[in-house]
């Protein structure tokens, strides 16, 4: 009576949840995963209590039908034709019999039931023994790494044992000298060309006074008559001005350009100079401007100093004019 009582509430318990899920299949477009659970549920639930009723049954002995003592055989209609045969009923077991299947019912429900509560603790089990598995391939990889790491030392110490030493020789050289003809104690040495050539004239005006002295001199030995003496000497020149452009130098003897690159040269420092002026005029204008608005700002705050204390006084009921 139990029994059919839990069916029942179970079917009902079904029902509910079919519509309820249905109701919200509806709604949100998710249908078949639900109720395959559902009924998935309902399934097992209900094989765990069909299997209790049949352990019930084997164990209390209920017959499958009661014979009525009344003989209804008067209100029964003849049927036609040959009479059906009646199934032998069979031979009621030993107990023996009985008890192993009742034995054979009780664990298959038992281990369902272990089953059903034994989920969580396989689930458990199942995620130590995968990570035994991972600690353990963890631990072999390191070992390998730690073979190979030792065969390596290993090897190299093995090519440090057979490899011949070879110690450097040291060479002893003498001494370096440069173009100037000086020891060089450092490992570089610059180029002859980088090297700061002596005699060579930079200043436009000395330049130009050089080339009109030439010129005088040249010109004074021509009038005079000295012609072999003014011929040696243009000789002279001449080479002089071929070897230092052989040598790469730049040669500056034309008086025309040099004068043009003096009075360039005056041009620009009266510009700069110029410049310089102005800008010591504007910054000084600055710092006088500056220090005007410093100081006005000083007397603004004097003023207002000043214009409070008088408003305080004259709140508190001195006679001051003007407030």
């Amino acid at each position: 009576f139990v029994l059919t009582i839990t069916t029942r509430v179970l079917v009902w318990e079904f029902c509910i949840r079919y519509f309820t899920i249905n109701l919200v299949c509806t709604r949100t477009g998710k249908r078949s995963k639900m109720v395959k659970k559902a009924v998935s549920e309902l399934q097992t639930r209900l094989q765990a209590i069909n299997d209790e009723m049949e352990f019930y049954v084997e164990l209390f002995n209920i017959p499958e039908s009661k014979q009525d003592e009344e003989d209804d055989s008067e209100y029964l209609l003849e049927t036609e034709g040959k009479p059906k045969k009646m199934i032998p009923k069979a031979e009621e077991n030993s107990d023996e019999d009985t008890t192993d299947r009742l034995t054979v019912k009780a664990n298959k429900i038992t281990g369902k039931h272990h089953g059903r509560k034994g989920k969580a603790g396989t689930d458990g089990k199942n995620a130590e023994r995968k990570k035994l598995k991972k600690d353990k391939e963890l631990k072999k990889k390191l070992k390998n790494i730690n073979l190979k790491a030792i065969k390596q030392e290993q090897d190299r110490s093995k090519l440090i044992e057979h490899k011949p030493l070879k110690l450097k020789q040291e060479k002893k050289s003498g001494p370096v000298f440069n173009a100037e003809g000086k020891i060089v104690f450092s490992k570089f040495q610059l180029d002859e060309h980088d090297v700061k050539k002596k005699g060579i004239e930079t200043d436009t005006k000395k330049l130009l006074k050089k080339v009109l002295d030439n010129k005088k001199q040249l010109t004074e030995l021509k009038q005079s008559g000295e012609l072999d003496k003014y011929a040696e000497i243009k000789k002279k020149q001449a080479w002089e001005k071929a070897m230092a452009k052989t040598a790469g130098q730049k040669v500056r003897d034309d008086p025309e350009l040099l004068a043009k690159k003096v009075v360039q040269r005056k041009k620009d420092i009266q510009k700069s100079k110029k410049k310089w002026d102005e800008r010591l005029e504007k910054i000084e204008h600055q710092k006088k401007q500056k220090q005007e608005k410093r100081q006005s700002n000083i007397n603004d705050r004097k003023k207002q100093k000043k214009t409070t204390k008088l408003k305080r006084a004259s709140k508190k009921g001195r006679i001051i004019p003007g407030f």
